[in-house]
Formats: structure tokens, sequence, C-alpha cells
């Protein structure tokens, strides 16, 4: 296996609930780029994909001594790049925007598998992620993390997506077969109307849940940090709070103790 991490970014979004600055999200990307830079180093070729007219020529001098980084960007003013449709939501640029890599980035051309990550949130347990990666889907196609339980029915929750639900943030795919059956997966994806990336992770595991080449559950319990918010309500929460790190525990003790319930 020869692993490449993709990082997908937007620094000026365009659709709705963006939370941050400009300024705030380019800082928090930067964050993101030097945790990596000193937890994997040159170890795995690193490739930061973003779809804004921020400039960032100056980041590949800022960690060339530190990271295997590639970046690719995609100016929307650029006619070449007319495709990407704010009126869609943020999973359809972002999933376009993967396919654009995948179709130009040196770094995947030379790749058997590629690990996606949101680019603006450090994944705090990274290296226990890949070595899940290596042990256990060397001969696999992709590695997804799914929530798939009726639990929250039962006990009375009435979000119906709440216990069938694919992890979007991050998943590992062959990027041969990623380049064959999953590229133009960003054309079914709608925020606004319920068809977004995460429910497409999720049906993705339904299609594909009797294949041995699809893993759809990690043992390992992933932890990002950084903080999540929406402009809708006026919320943020850490992702590495002590709530949180409590609750990263228990689903992490569930996941060991119950690994075939989902939830």
């Amino acid at each position: 296996m020869k692993l490449t991490i993709v990082l997908t970014g937007t620094i000026r979004p365009q659709v709705k609930g963006g939370a941050w600055s400009v300024d705030e999200r380019e800082k928090m990307y930067l964050s993101t780029l030097k945790y990596y830079s000193e937890k994997i180093g040159y170890k795995y070729p690193i490739v930061f994909v973003e779809n804004s007219d921020v400039n960032i020529c100056h980041w590949g001098g800022l960690f060339a001594s530190s990271l295997n980084l590639e970046i690719l960007q995609y100016p929307p003013y650029n006619i070449e790049n007319s495709d990407f449709d704010n009126s869609q939501g943020k999973g359809y640029n972002e999933f376009l925007m993967i396919k654009k890599a995948m179709l130009t980035s040196k770094y995947l051309s030379e790749s058997t598998h590629f690990l996606k990550i949101t680019g603006r949130y450090p994944m705090i347990n990274i290296i226990d992620i890949i070595k899940e990666i290596e042990k256990r889907a060397e001969d696999k196609v992709f590695f997804g993390d799914i929530k798939d339980t009726r639990i929250y029915d039962w006990i009375g929750i009435k979000n119906t997506d709440s216990g069938h639900w694919g992890d979007s943030r991050f998943f590992m795919a062959d990027v041969d077969f990623y380049k064959r059956n999953i590229i133009d997966c960003y054309k079914e994806m709608n925020d606004y109307n319920g068809h977004n990336a995460e429910n497409f992770i999720y049906n993705l595991s339904k299609k594909y849940r009797n294949d041995p080449r699809f893993i759809h559950r990690y043992r390992t319990q992933v932890r990002f940090d950084g903080v999540c918010g929406l402009v809708t309500d006026s919320f943020s929460e850490s992702y590495n709070s002590p709530k949180a790190r409590i609750k990263g525990q228990i689903r992490q003790c569930l996941r060991y103790l119950f690994p075939n319930i989902w939830f």
C-alpha cells in the first residue's frame, strides 16, 4: 500500500453555514498542517486541495522542510472551475474538488490508496487511524466509518438520520476504484434537499455491505481537535473539550465491546 493523505479546504466559503472569517479559517488550516508536520513529517505525502480565491502560494515554502506537501488550488474565477456550484452546498463542491485532485495530483498518480480528511480540523489520532488502515485495508477498495443502528429509534430520538449515517470527514479509498466508481459522486449531492455527503457515504456502504473489498467500521474511534460552529444557531463546540473526550472514550469502549453494533 502506498498511502497519500488528501486534505480538503475552503478558506473563503461561498455557501451557507460558514461561521468563521477568512483570516480565522486560514489560521485553522495552517494549524492543521503544522500539527501534521509534527506528527507525520515526510512519512506520508499530503495533498492539500482548496477551492477559493485566497492566495496560498506561500504555504509551500512554509512547510518545505517539514511536510511532503502538494498544494492544489482551484480558484472559482478560472473558467475551468466554472463547474463549482454554490447552490448545491459544500458536499457537492468538496467532492468535485476531490475529483479534480484525483485527475491532476502528481502524488495521487503515484499512490495506490488515499486517506481523505477534512482539512480544517487536525485528526489527533491520525497515526492510530493510519496503522489500522495499513493493517486491515491492504487489499480493500474502501474503508469508511458508518453508524447504522435502530437504538436511537427505540429510545425515542426522533431524528431519523441519527442512527444511519456515514462519516464524510474521513475515509480511505483505493485510487483506481475511486476513479472508476466514485469520482462523480458529487453529482448526487445537494445539502439543501437531504442528499448530503454523509448520506452518500452511508448509502455507499449499504450498496456494498456484503462486498469483502469494503470495510464499513473502524475499530479506532476518530478524534479531531478544533472548534465546530454554525452561523445559523451561533453555536460552537470544541471537538477536544473534556466533554468530547469523555464521549470519545465511551465510544471507543463500545467499539471494542460491541464491534458488530454500529452506534
